[in-house]
């Protein structure tokens, strides 16, 4: 083995990915030219080099040229995003019941790619929190994926059965983000501290149900949509289901942007 190889070694364990082969799934090259790579049986060039680099959270001049420092610096995030778009490296490590994991670890969700996590088959819960009252739009950045498309930080994973997504819910299991509702205008159908189930792929209206969407300035609500039969141009109307704050508005559907359908909730006993 070379220093090189050595040092991508290092840089795969660091990014806590156990095997060689799962790294080139990730990376979405064949395993045996990583190998090659990782074991310096054939030297990588510089371009492969810098996309190691981005997936590992490191720096390609420490791996292609072991210039120090290592490690990535958080402010960079060109340097840290995948070049698949789905992953801000490092990757962030498991969610409960790990209680290392750590929500500054890097995860980004971007709607343009789908999202590979850090735990197979895993869902991203973003940082966005839908109102069910007033919303909180979390924070979003810059990821690279064939151009710079907007990203949302990822605080958790959680795993579901892709069998209770895809039948029990009617949800593709890679289109679920998961949310936390604040607020109480929902309330009995939707509590305050609630995690909804999104999903994304359900992303126009379709039918009269529980949605989160925003009105155009990227705070999400989550909210009942009905359709307003006869209306022109098409309308909705937007209700929510506590009795005590029970109010009706009336929206035009181009004047909304769908996130999702709520297909699921977990909630606290």
């Amino acid at each position: 083995m070379s220093e090189k190889s050595d040092r991508l070694r290092a840089a795969r364990i660091g990014a806590n990915i156990q095997t060689a082969a799962e790294a080139a799934e990730r990376l979405g090259i064949s395993a045996p030219t990583y190998v090659h790579h990782e074991n310096g049986t054939r030297d990588f060039d510089n371009d492969s080099g810098a996309k190691y680099a981005r997936r590992f959270g490191v720096r390609a001049a420490w791996l292609i040229l072991g210039e120090e420092p290592r490690k990535a610096p958080i402010a960079e995030l060109d340097d840290r995003a995948s070049t698949d778009g789905r992953r801000i490296v490092p990757p962030g490590r498991e969610f409960d019941p790990d209680p290392e994991f750590d929500p500054d670890g890097g995860a980004a969700f971007s709607p343009a790619e789908p999202y590979r996590p850090a735990i197979p088959g895993a869902s991203p819960e973003l940082d966005g929190k839908p109102g069910a009252g007033l919303g909180m739009a979390g924070q979003e950045f810059g990821i690279e994926s064939k151009g710079i498309v907007t990203g949302h930080r990822v605080v958790a994973e959680w795993v579901f059965p892709p069998d209770y997504l895809r039948h029990e819910l009617g949800a593709r299991p890679g289109s679920i983000v998961i949310m936390e509702v604040v607020g109480d205008s929902m309330k009995g159908t939707l509590d305050p501290g609630d995690r909804v189930l999104v999903d994304t792929g359900q992303n126009a209206f379709g039918e009269d149900a529980v949605y989160v969407f925003d009105d155009g300035d990227g705070t999400p609500r989550v909210k009942r949509l009905n359709k307003v039969h006869f209306s022109d141009p098409r309308a909705v109307a937007i209700i929510s289901d506590n009795p005590a704050a029970r109010r009706e508005e009336r929206a035009e559907l181009d004047n909304l942007r769908i996130i999702g359908r709520v297909v699921g909730r977990v909630t606290r006993m």
